[in-house]
């Protein structure tokens, strides 16, 4: 099985984003939605926010591999932070 994640958001008034459209292309490309979860915006003027949780079948195992590499290949654009202190410190990335 092979699942994503993404951060769905819709503005003040309902307005149509970007992830709401992604969202609508995965589902339309045959993914189902696996589990949802409410990210607050509840009454506020910003807009709204859920975390959706999307999976759809591998047709093979190799597919679903396949898959996975790429995702990691293309990564969301964003440089890659480190969280652990440790992994932190060897890295150079130290701030203290």
């Amino acid at each position: 099985m092979l699942q994503k994640a993404l951060v769905v958001t819709a503005g003040p008034t309902g307005a149509r984003t970007v992830s709401l459209d992604a969202l609508d292309d995965l589902l339309r490309a045959g993914w189902r939605v696996a589990h949802t979860s409410p990210m607050g915006g509840g009454g506020a003027t910003d807009g709204f926010a859920a975390l959706v949780v999307v999976e759809r079948a591998a047709e093979t195992e190799a597919e679903a591999i396949l898959e996975q590499i790429e995702e990691e290949i293309d990564g969301d654009g964003a440089p890659d932070e480190i969280q652990d202190p440790v992994l932190r410190w060897i890295a150079g990335d130290d701030d203290t």
